[in-house]
């Protein structure tokens, strides 16, 4: 026993200066180098291959109309690659997961990780190349989603529409509600910059409408406007010489009753921002007070149709622009975030659920491009469990990830757009979430 002891004194004494190998962070440009090399091949295979999926995709589900209207093939090759940009934003996260795992397992499965880790580089610093495309990929996810995708998947429908001689894009541009509820507007198609024809805007009668519609009181034109809109009720309008009251009664008698405005033709003038309406006619419909039945309220004339000429009304009168129309019609999760920011504070009395529906999806697509760099964070320590056991393991685990990730977001998504959670909460919380489970990962296995 004495003497066991001595030799683990000796032992001891010998290798007092033996210490851990230091991890090693500063640039290792052959390791990075070939890190980089191998993943770029992976992802590359990846991007392509599921890039052609996609593309057969919209090929197959549009072939039939394609052929229908013997649209030519530079246009249909024109049109999928519109539509290309949309699918890759999904593809770019799905890729990065994907051909992560499948190059850090095959490390492992070479026994290449272990050999890094031996000589004293962390599994997490192994992967320091693929974490820095990560967030290069990232980049270019944000520039898809804010810059590159609402341009494309509006010229990818309208080449579609041109092309297969259909109304698809015309027809979610057929309504539009003003933010504070007081006009719904009607298009059979909405063009930017250009006239409209055979628009019928829903409203009801206010002062201002009085003062275009009818003219200055105590005119022979007013009072001709207003025998033909107030009908037999014209004669119990109090007399002439009592202008005051006969203001009054024609305020009480018209506003806030309906209104309809068949145009056919109208323009927005943005040297004077204002809406000109160059002809078309007008009807006023009953007040709920004024029918007994419920169902037939706002359904019976008050007077024929009155046709009127160059109407206009000013920004303070109608402020909806032609753009804000075309954007509030547009699909939200097409628009970019600054364009949804500046919709929220333009409109702060939008309506509950508008406004929840699109606080969602702009937390949503700050929070989106990020999937990228989350795919590499997740990815790298989730490698380490298969190191041994081949790349198949990793690519099931990264494709149930995958499959996990989108599922509970497009879940917060719902959630968000109903007002059934916080919008910020939905929006933000899958990724955050997966984020934080990468990071305690990571702790916990110390790569």
């Amino acid at each position: 026993m004495a003497e066991n002891k001595k030799i683990e004194v000796d032992f001891a004494s010998s290798y007092k200066d033996l210490k851990l190998l230091k991890r090693r962070w500063f640039p290792l440009w052959k390791l990075d180098g070939y890190v980089l090399k191998e993943f770029l091949i992976k992802y590359a295979i990846l991007m392509l291959v599921f890039s052609v999926l996609f593309i057969l995709s919209d090929f197959y589900r549009d072939v039939s109309d394609f052929l229908e209207a013997k649209m030519p093939i530079r246009d249909v090759i024109k049109y999928l690659l519109y539509r290309l940009p949309g699918n890759i934003r999904f593809i770019m996260p799905i890729s990065m997961l994907l051909g992560c795992m499948w190059t850090m397992a095959t490390f492992g499965k070479n026994l290449e990780v272990t050999a890094m880790r031996a000589s004293g580089v962390s599994l997490l610093r192994c992967g320091g190349a693929i974490l820095a495309m990560g967030l290069f990929v990232t980049g270019v996810n944000i520039y898809f989603n804010e810059v590159l995708i609402p341009e494309t998947s509006v010229e990818a429908e309208k080449l579609y529409d041109v092309g297969t001689k259909s109304d698809r894009y015309s027809k979610s541009l057929l309504t539009y509600k003003s933010v504070d509820g007081k006009r719904r507007w009607l298009f059979q198609l909405f063009v930017v910059g250009e006239k409209q024809t055979n628009v019928t805007l829903k409203t009801k009668w206010d002062q201002v409408m009085i003062a275009k519609l009818i003219g200055t009181p105590g005119t022979p034109e007013f009072e001709a406007h207003l025998r033909e809109i107030t009908g037999p009720r014209f004669a119990e309008l109090p007399p002439l010489n009592e202008p005051e009251k006969r203001s009054l009664a024609i305020i009480r008698l018209l506003e806030g009753r309906k209104i309809d405005f068949t145009i056919d033709e109208v323009h927005y003038d943005y040297d004077t921002s204002e809406w000109v309406f160059d002809k078309g006619s007008f009807t006023s419909y009953d007040r709920a007070e004024e029918v007994m039945f419920q169902e037939s309220r706002g359904t019976i004339m008050f007077h024929q149709p009155i046709s009127f000429a160059n109407v206009r009304f000013s920004e303070a009168e109608i402020p909806e622009r032609p753009e804000k129309i075309l954007n509030a019609v547009k699909e939200k999760d097409n628009l970019s975030t600054p364009l949804i920011w500046q919709i929220l504070k333009e409109n702060p009395n939008m309506p509950r659920r508008a406004k929840c529906i699109y606080e969602t999806v702009f937390y949503y697509r700050l929070a989106f491009p990020w999937s990228c760099f989350l795919a590499v964070f997740l990815g790298i320590p989730l490698a380490t469990r298969n190191e041994r056991t081949g790349s198949m393991l990793a690519i099931i685990s990264a494709i149930a990830l995958i499959v996990i990730y989108i599922a509970i977001a497009q879940f917060f998504l719902m959630l968000g757009k109903s007002g059934a959670l916080d919008p910020m909460l939905c929006g933000l919380a899958p990724t955050v979430a997966f984020i934080i489970a990468g990071a305690l990962k990571i702790v916990h296995d110390k790569v």
